[in-house]
């Protein structure tokens, strides 16, 4: 049984990563002018009332919304519960486990995986006898955590690896992806991670009703786990959006490669919209998913699904200039039924 949004939110205010936070109220007072105590007291009681964790109060850019304004943004509290209405609880073990994810959705990954749950030490040596490189993932991780990019001439023993490998969690082994050039000329060091978030509404209609490229700013071989960079892209492959990181700076150029965002094109937008569109309808039990696709040198390809994908991707401030939030795309997608959620 899933825990109660009380305990969920409660969770999140013992993790807060108080440097984080602090700086974030840095830049929100040099925004509004207001003062730090004023931020803090207005950032607690948004908390309190909407279930904003400070993350969200920054990326929404709370302190100027008016309060219905506030209602179209994504909150802990709300997506929580929007989730719960939309997603099946039994079927969302499909998105949860990587190597069940992997199985079910084998068509739309074009590379090759095994399974070291049921394979042996020697299935794994003849999986590995033409690859390059490949990457060992925790069945669980998200967000970058877990995964070991593997070069494989570098196995001096493929048995002592099979067995680390088992012992870390890492009972998945999948090929590496080859990064298609347009990505490449942005960050060739890391597959960089495309969010495609669809939505099943009550008609049957499956949407694609936001985006967002993640770039690594470093050489970092792993997305998610730095200050990345992030925009949206048209089904054209042009950036339809501003250039963003964590904090709000837009960037028009690359810090590490120097690409000149303008210039930027991505071949294969649409295909990919229409792949996670089909890719849906084999479980139209979890409504709403956020893909991870990557593009390689052979079109996009699925890389995991979410089931409660990060919502702050979409919906910072910086990135379109919107005053409203994700949960409008949502609410337009699902008509009537959206007030059936009890937000």
């Amino acid at each position: 049984m899933a825990m109660s949004v009380t305990k969920w939110l409660m969770n999140k205010f013992k993790d807060i990563n108080k440097e984080r936070m602090n700086r974030h109220i840095e830049i929100i007072q040099k925004q509004s002018g207001k003062s730090k105590f004023y931020i803090k007291c207005s950032l607690m009681w948004n908390f309190l009332t909407q279930g904003t964790g400070y993350t969200d109060y920054f990326r929404g850019h709370f302190i100027d919304r008016t309060p219905e304004e506030k209602k179209t943004f994504a909150t802990a509290k709300r997506f929580y519960k929007m989730i719960a209405y939309l997603n099946d609880e039994e079927y969302i073990v499909v998105l949860g486990d990587k190597l069940i994810f992997d199985e079910v959705f084998r068509d739309y990954l074009k590379r090759d995986f095994i399974n070291l749950r049921k394979s042996s030490p020697d299935d794994l040596k003849q999986f590995l006898s033409d690859k390059t490189t490949v990457f060992a993932k925790e069945t669980k991780g998200e967000g970058g955590h877990g995964i070991s990019k593997v070069v494989v001439k570098e196995i001096k023993d493929v048995e002592a690896f099979y067995q680390t490998c088992k012992e870390n969690g890492q009972y998945l082994i999948e090929d590496a992806i080859i990064q298609h050039p347009d990505l490449n000329q942005i960050n060739p060091n890391v597959v960089n991670s495309f969010r495609i978030i669809t939505l099943l509404n009550d008609k049957g209609e499956i949407k694609v009703i936001a985006n967002a490229l993640r770039v690594n700013q470093d050489d970092s071989v792993v997305i998610g786990c730095t200050n990345d960079l992030y925009f949206s892209l048209g089904a054209d492959g042009k950036i339809d959006s501003n250039v963003v990181d964590d904090y709000g700076d837009v960037y028009e150029t690359h810090p590490l490669t120097g690409v000149k965002f303008k210039d930027v094109y991505i071949h294969g937008v649409q295909e990919a919209f229409d792949m996670c569109v089909e890719a849906h309808k084999r479980i139209p039990q979890v409504r709403y998913i956020g893909w991870d696709v990557a593009f390689s040198v052979n079109g996009p390809v699925i890389v995991e699904g979410n089931e409660y994908p990060g919502y702050g991707l979409v919906q910072h401030y910086a990135l379109k200039n919107k005053r409203t939030g994700h949960l409008k795309e949502v609410a337009d997608h699902l008509g009537d039924e959206y007030n059936q959620i009890k937000l």
